[in-house]
């Protein structure tokens, strides 16, 4: 590629924490000194431009009308390919392609953003609907989301899954050092996740495993009452809470455990979703006990690494004391974890991409740029 435009987006006032009124007028003073920001970096140039304020279902509707007008000035006349993340940029995309500025559009597809936004749901996916049926392709990283976007008259769509830093995650497998049977969970600490559901098991698991051990990496607005019902079903001593924990310890925490837990709740989010966490996990040699649905149940029937459940305590109990007591099983679901992974790393991904964009856009020789915005 021969230049690559990013644009992204700041907020009206993205200060420290102030009264409405100081927010206001420093808002104020960055759309008349800072509405846009220009940073190029080799052949690649980063516009990030500020947000109106504006109330309600207007921000929903017209803030990317502002955002083009802001912008118009600052791209290039003509890109070969504009690649466009969440539906908030849906106008702006329709606006650079019914121009003539994008030759080909393509829908980076990662959530289903009527259920991820607080907001105004029906404009949101009203928006969403936009999108996909004006791309020339929609990259979708969940099955359900593919069949979602076919429906919705999408031309094309590809299935490119969330990928794993491969490399990273493995150091856990070859510091694994536990010698107790141990469970993890690594994530926000939400009611949809559904953590609840091993601190609920653990007395079943702890009567036929006593040593058995939950280590629960997180936080969330969760934390307490999931603390509350550990000690409620007198299992504190064998729960630990580890808050917080910073990216690049995640495989020094993975090392400590033989299972990883993505026992999610089913609603629409997990239906659509490419959980990071499961390959994340099954790079670290971890096999999985899944539940909730959607493309997470997929990966795990497809990789054979671990087991999906129905949610409730005493089906994980059994999935548990199965994996954990027959050391076999255990190994061979930890080894198709690891392969399974290894596909998915963020490199093969990536030559994935490049292979189909490339058939995309632009015949060989032809040099002109590339747009991506971003959220």
């Amino acid at each position: 590629m021969e230049r690559l435009d990013v644009v992204g987006y700041s907020k009206f006032y993205d200060g420290p924490p102030a009264p409405p009124l100081r927010r206001l007028q420093r808002g104020l003073k960055g759309l008349l000194n800072n509405r846009v920001t220009l940073v190029q970096e080799d052949n690649i140039r980063q516009i990030s431009v500020r947000k109106l304020r504006l109330p309600g279902f207007l921000d929903a509707l017209v803030q990317d009308v502002w955002v083009w007008l802001t912008l118009r000035a600052h791209l290039a006349a003509f890109y070969r390919l504009g690649i466009v993340y969440a539906p908030e940029s849906a106008l702006l995309a329709r606006y650079l392609q019914r121009s003539g500025r994008i030759e080909h559009l393509i829908y980076h597809d990662i959530d289903y953003y009527p259920y991820v936004s607080n907001r105004h749901k029906r404009i949101v996916a009203w928006r969403e609907r936009t999108v996909v049926r004006a791309a020339d392709a929609v990259i979708s990283v969940s099955r359900p989301l593919v069949g979602l976007r076919r429906e919705q008259g999408a031309k094309t769509v590809v299935y490119l899954p969330n990928g794993v830093d491969f490399t990273h995650f493995h150091t856990a497998h070859n510091q694994r050092r536990t010698a107790t049977p141990t469970l993890l969970y690594v994530g926000t600490l939400d009611r949809r996740w559904g953590v609840d559901l091993p601190i609920l098991a653990m007395p079943l698991v702890l009567e036929r495993l006593p040593e058995a051990r939950l280590l629960i990496a997180g936080s969330g607005p969760a934390e307490s009452e999931l603390r509350a019902l550990a000690a409620k079903q007198n299992v504190d001593h064998a729960v630990s809470f580890l808050g917080f924990v910073p990216y690049p310890e995640l495989p020094d925490v993975m090392s400590r455990a033989e299972i990883g837990l993505a026992t999610s709740r089913a609603d629409i989010f997990r239906q659509y979703a490419s959980p990071l966490k499961l390959v994340e996990y099954m790079a670290a040699g971890l096999p999985v006990i899944c539940s909730g649905g959607g493309e997470a149940e997929m990966m795990i029937d497809e990789s054979q690494a671990g087991i999906t459940i129905p949610f409730a305590p005493e089906d994980f109990a059994e999935a548990t004391c199965q994996l954990l007591t027959d050391r076999a099983k255990l190994a061979a679901r930890r080894q198709a974890a690891i392969e399974y992974a290894r596909s998915r790393s963020w490199e093969k991904l990536l030559q994935d991409f490049n292979a189909f964009a490339a058939q995309t856009w632009s015949p060989a020789g032809v040099e002109s740029p590339a747009l991506l915005t971003q959220s």
